[in-house]
């Protein structure tokens, strides 16, 4: 089976959960969606913008997954 998807930038039209920090992505605010497979399980989870470049900084840590909502928000320091 093989992984795909794509990750995009939207603005809200409502309220929405960061997957990576637990806080509220508020109306109005752009984050990152990603809606694909990935390691064989389907994915659909948005995140802060801010959270999602610091994922994108931490080479290899988006490899191996990570446990949802245990970032501080726009950090790689967990919680």
């Amino acid at each position: 089976m093989s992984d795909f998807g794509e990750t995009t930038v939207h603005i809200g039209y409502k309220e929405h959960r960061c997957e990576r920090c637990g806080e509220s992505i508020p109306k109005g605010e752009k984050f990152a969606h990603f809606k694909g497979l990935w390691q064989g399980d389907w994915q659909n989870w948005r995140m802060h913008q801010e959270c999602y470049d610091a994922m994108s900084d931490c080479k290899g840590l988006e490899d191996d997954g990570f446990k949802p909502y245990s970032f501080l928000r726009g950090t790689t320091e967990g919680k």
